[in-house]
């Protein structure tokens, strides 16, 4: 398969990168700032139009949450030059308003966040691939064990989110990327847990909890329960995993 990962030098891209060179597929990997680790890199600025190497699938990670400028086009540049190959859209969590979950596909996006309203737009702008949606991402060094490290923040204890294993969504996005599936799939492990819980879970000691601040989410888990059943990849749960 040829493969193209949008993010590639990013914290889930080049998890995906990393397991489909090993799986023998023929990677491309987008970098801008920084180098692509696995897979042959290009740099490119997908805040501008540009033209696409062929690839059979294009797995779109790449997104900078401080700008949702940046997501959306981004996401219409990815979109376009996508035409022809099958197109793999990671979104999130955050397209709902955290007052009715756990949430299936079907249920109508409420974000709350400018981030939230940007994922939502660039989801509508994939007319023709798959969207999945997933929660927080944890499991080599990253942002969340960098939060769990830092003994000067305060983890809300009413935020509920199901945080997922990079290594198990990289898998389950390459092997969406492998069948003819489109619209929106849930791909986010079963255990719904509070950000206070996540950092204990992450080796935090003695972290300190505070109730979700007016105007940010607080439930957003998500029932994958239609992945679960789709996929061969499994899902662990962090308490599973980190318990």
């Amino acid at each position: 398969m040829r493969l193209l990962v949008t993010g590639g030098a990013g914290y889930l891209g080049s998890e995906v990168c990393r397991q489909a060179v090993e799986a023998g597929h023929d990677v491309v990997a987008t970098q801008l700032h920084v180098p692509a680790p696995f897979g042959r890199g290009l740099t490119v600025d997908l805040r501008e139009p540009f033209v696409l190497p062929d690839a059979d699938v294009v797995v779109h990670t790449a997104y900078v949450q401080a700008d949702p400028d940046m997501i959306v086009r981004s996401t219409r540049n990815v979109a376009n030059a996508a035409r022809g190959a099958r197109l793999v859209h990671l979104s999130t969590d955050l397209v709902f308003d955290g007052e009715h979950a756990p949430y299936a596909e079907d249920d109508e996006p409420r974000p709350l966040s400018e981030y939230g309203r940007a994922k939502l737009e660039a989801e509508r702008l994939v007319t023709d691939g798959l969207v999945v949606r997933t929660s927080l991402l944890y499991g080599k060094p990253g942002p969340q064990e960098a939060l769990a490290a830092r003994d000067d923040v305060v983890f809300h204890e009413d935020e509920i989110r199901c945080p997922t294993h990079v290594a198990d969504l990289a898998a389950a996005l390459l092997e969406l990327a492998a069948v003819d599936l489109t619209g929106v799939l849930h791909v986010a492990a079963p255990d719904a847990v509070s950000r206070l819980e996540l950092a204990r879970l992450l080796g935090a000691r003695d972290p300190a909890g505070g109730p979700t601040p007016p105007g940010r989410a607080r439930d957003v888990s998500l029932d994958s329960s239609r992945a679960t059943r789709l996929l061969r990849t499994s899902l662990r749960g962090v308490r599973q995993i980190q318990g």
